[in-house]
């Protein structure tokens, strides 16, 4: 049973009447709900080929800070990944956002709840779309914070170097190269993963998406639509959001700065000098700052929760 009185509350609907789609797949951080008293929620959203519980360590330390102040967390698996449903397209940004909107309010999130919308890589887009919506509603989030995602379209690798970065470019191509094939068990599907040119420890973390056949293993990825996703990614533009204040906050990768190449980098150190964004760079963290530098990550952005 909700803890809110559903009836008393004014939440948010989707416009369009003829989308259907069953709710992302989520979780609450520690079991820990919103409640009457408080209702304060922050999203906190993975990247491509990744899972909600990908975000499961920082959550919870996140969580024993802002939670005394009455913050919950509610973790999502974005649409063709994870738990979580296809959903119908078109497979974009927009999308993905209406997804999450229709989630808070299947989870009980009033929209006079505060919000603070976070998101890794393909994560940080959809909480920029989220934003956008919620800003032509006149009510967005406290604060949305994109970790290492370019706000407009990332600078183009060659291949030789997307394959020794393991760019996600480059993990996304392995990933179509064996989809849909069976492997008697997770080591085999590893070590075919390790051919194609991933690391071990890549690997391994792609291995974890997978799903039991009547003769074996395969990975769960729906990846025609993942493609979808991220060349939606890729294509989608959204500096025209930072335009108006801070309430936009970006973390950048020290290690992974040549992937924003110069000319997201300059406009991004532009819009700060003028106070439209609040900028942080954790030089010792690649693309994964959760896991290079979580000390850093969760101290740049707990100030958001005061």
């Amino acid at each position: 049973p909700t803890l809110v009185d559903m009836r008393s509350l004014k939440l948010w609907r989707p416009k369009a009447a003829s989308r259907s789609f069953a709710v992302l797949s989520h979780s609450w951080t520690g079991g820990q709900r919103p409640t009457e008293a408080s209702q304060k929620v922050c999203v906190m959203m993975h990247g491509i080929l990744g899972s909600k519980s990908n975000w499961n360590t920082p959550s919870r330390q996140l969580l024993k800070t802002i939670g005394p102040q009455g913050w919950r967390i509610l973790q999502l698996d974005h649409r063709a990944h994870g738990r979580s449903p296809t959903g119908s397209s078109p497979h974009n940004l927009e999308s993905c956002a209406e997804d999450v909107l229709e989630t808070l309010v299947h989870a009980g999130v009033p929209d006079s709840a505060e919000l603070v919308v976070c998101g890794h890589s393909f994560g940080g887009k959809v909480a920029l779309a989220v934003l956008e919506t919620l800003r032509k509603q006149g009510r967005p989030p406290r604060k949305t914070w994109t970790f290492d995602s370019v706000p407009g379209c990332p600078a183009a690798i060659p291949a030789e170097d997307e394959r020794r970065q393991q760019s996600v470019g480059f993990v996304l191509e392995v990933v179509k190269a064996i989809a849909g094939k069976r492997f008697d068990e997770r080591s085999e599907l590893v070590s075919s993963l390790q051919d194609h040119g991933l690391s071990q420890p890549l690997a391994e973390w792609i291995a974890q998406s997978v799903r039991s056949t009547a003769d074996g293993v395969e990975l769960s990825y729906d990846i025609e639509i993942v493609g979808e996703l991220y060349q939606a990614y890729l294509a989608k533009d959204m500096w025209h959001l930072f335009d108006s204040s801070s309430e936009i906050g970006v973390i950048v990768a020290g290690k992974n700065r040549h992937a924003w190449g110069t000319k997201n980098l300059q406009q991004l150190q532009r819009r700060h000098e003028e106070g439209h964004v609040e900028m942080v760079t954790l030089k010792s963290a690649g693309h994964n700052v959760h896991v290079d530098d979580l000390p850093g990550l969760l101290k740049a952005i707990q100030p958001s929760f005061s």
